[in-house]
């Protein structure tokens, strides 16, 4: 017996079911893979940016503590002279604690252990951690330059004591000086901390070798001990490095770490991995949203067409499936959409593929370069780097820093600090040739590098470069300067590494000379 089917789709009707299938099926497969690797571009980028914010943040803390222990030094060789005049002694304690603001308490202790004098004098009474017996005995024996691990003083204070031993010319040990910073109040260490510039929603905080929490944006954390932590006991192990954890909160956070040389203290940068990936969920809705519209003429199109266009409509949904590869526009352009119907699908496709490809752009861009200033960043100059030594071709790196920025943020804020930072951008830019590529590092620091260039003409634009910022009007601030440090890969530095270490270096001289130079030798 025959059977007869019901016949409840033409053939219309099933070209256009077919083809709705596939193009849903291909665009979803698009975004999906769109999405995930943006996503995994965005975390390694952000563990990256964590990574060198928190060893920037633990340089600035081992600076300013080294900074605190050569100021402590110069007064320890005036002690030295002066160790049985109470009078001078006293002179001493009180000019190193009125002189140096970051310094909550200044004490001199004997050999002995006996106090000889503190700044303030109130401190004589006994009761301020700068005068703890097992902290004084700990340091007397040590005869060496000290930081300690945070502790909760007699008086209730969380406190870091950095201690210096005095000695006489002929090498007796005769006492120590020893300043103290008040952990839970506005110090030096919260200034240097925040006043770091980075993205907004990212977390730091500094802990010590038994997981106190010496700094925190949130004050009430401070002084608590740090729950166990893999990035926390990497760093205090002395790494640097980053990974995905999870929060006492169980929140998934990206963090970079990295530690505070000699000093046993660590640094942790994080951010939720969610407010990472918040941006790119609504770049992938806004390209869905950018596709709908010529999607639907697509299929509008294809209502209208006869078996004719079976044969390419076949090609165009074979080249759907493949949207994210880099030949499918050739592809759909090879497509024999010889009526109109075929070709308005082909420009949907096409629309779709561009609008998708400047999405991808998008999103890469995003990932390597500075939302500041929009100068490349260091995963930026990195990749850059890295071709220029596959290549093998010669090149100049300039490493740049604004004199005094630090002061520029505590007297104008940070929104005119902001403002300066991409005033020196455009200035960068400007003086820059196409073929340079210019970088935000880190802070007020930027690099440019200067591809086929000696040290004399890579001299030449710095000293260029330097002028047009001395010359030029700040927004809000005036007059600002910055110094320069110059280096060229050569023998003496055949890596990017070397290159980049003989600038720093440079640009440290400049600034030890007195600022608003340059240094190429």
């Amino acid at each position: 017996m025959k059977r007869f089917w019901p016949q409840l789709l033409d053939l219309r009707a099933l070209v256009l079911l077919f083809v709705l299938l596939s193009v849903l099926a291909t665009v979803c497969n698009s975004l999906i893979v769109a999405y995930r690797i943006q996503r995994d571009a965005l975390i390694d980028s952000t563990l990256e940016a964590n990574r060198a914010y928190a060893a920037k943040v633990a340089s600035s803390i081992e600076a300013f503590l080294h900074s605190a222990q050569r100021r402590m030094k110069y007064s320890a060789l005036i002690l030295a002279d002066h160790w049985d005049d109470p009078a001078a002694l006293r002179a001493e304690a009180n000019r190193l604690r009125d002189q140096d603001l970051d310094l909550n308490a200044v004490a001199i202790v004997g050999a002995s252990g006996r106090v000889l004098q503190t700044a303030p004098q109130v401190l004589r009474s006994g009761h301020d951690a700068t005068l703890d017996s097992v902290l004084m005995e700990q340091t007397l024996h040590a005869r060496k330059p000290m930081v300690s691990s945070a502790y909760i003083s007699r008086s209730g204070h969380l406190v870091l004591f950095i201690s210096q031993p005095v000695t006489r010319a002929s090498g007796e040990f005769i006492g120590v000086i020893g300043s103290s910073i008040y952990l839970e109040q506005q110090s030096a260490l919260h200034t240097l901390i925040s006043s770091h510039f980075h993205h907004e929603g990212t977390l730091v905080f500094v802990v010590d070798g038994n997981r106190r929490v010496l700094y925190h944006p949130n004050e009430r954390q401070i002084g608590e001990i740090f729950t166990p932590s893999p990035a926390v006991d990497q760093a205090l192990r002395g790494e640097y490095g980053a990974m995905q954890m999870a929060d006492h909160n169980q929140e998934q956070m990206l963090a970079g770490f990295a530690p505070v040389a000699g000093t046993g203290l660590a640094v942790i940068a994080e951010q939720p991995r969610e407010r990472t990936l918040a941006p790119l969920a609504e770049l992938m809705g806004q390209t869905l949203l950018g596709m709908l519209p010529a999607g639907i003429i697509g299929l509008g199109l294809i209502l209208a067409g006869t078996n004719l266009i079976v044969r390419p409509l076949r090609q165009l949904s074979i080249t759907a499936m493949q949207l994210t590869a880099p030949q499918a526009e050739s592809q759909l352009l090879n497509v024999q959409a010889w009526y109109r119907d075929a070709a308005a699908i082909r420009r949907a496709l096409l629309s779709g593929v561009k609008l998708l490809q400047q999405t991808l752009g998008r999103l890469h861009h995003e990932a390597q370069s500075d939302a500041l200033t929009g100068l490349a960043n260091r995963r930026a100059m990195t990749t850059f780097l890295d071709l220029l030594t596959q290549t093998e071709q010669p090149y100049a790196v300039l490493a740049l820093d604004i004199d005094h920025f630090k002061r520029v943020n505590d007297v104008f804020g940070h929104d005119v600090g902001d403002l300066v930072l991409k005033h020196v951008a455009d200035i960068l830019k400007i003086n820059s040739r196409s073929s340079d590529l210019v970088c935000r590092s880190g802070g007020e620091e930027f690099i440019v590098i200067m591809p086929d260039s000696p040290i004399a003409i890579a001299e030449t634009i710095a000293q260029r470069i330097r002028e047009n910022v001395a010359t030029s009007q700040t927004p809000a601030v005036g007059r600002l300067t910055l110094s320069v440090g110059v280096a060229c890969m050569d023998d003496q530095t055949p890596t990017a590494d070397a290159v980049l270490k003989l600038a720093d270096e440079r640009l440290y001289r400049a600034k030890q000379q007195g600022r608003n130079r340059v240094v190429a030798c």
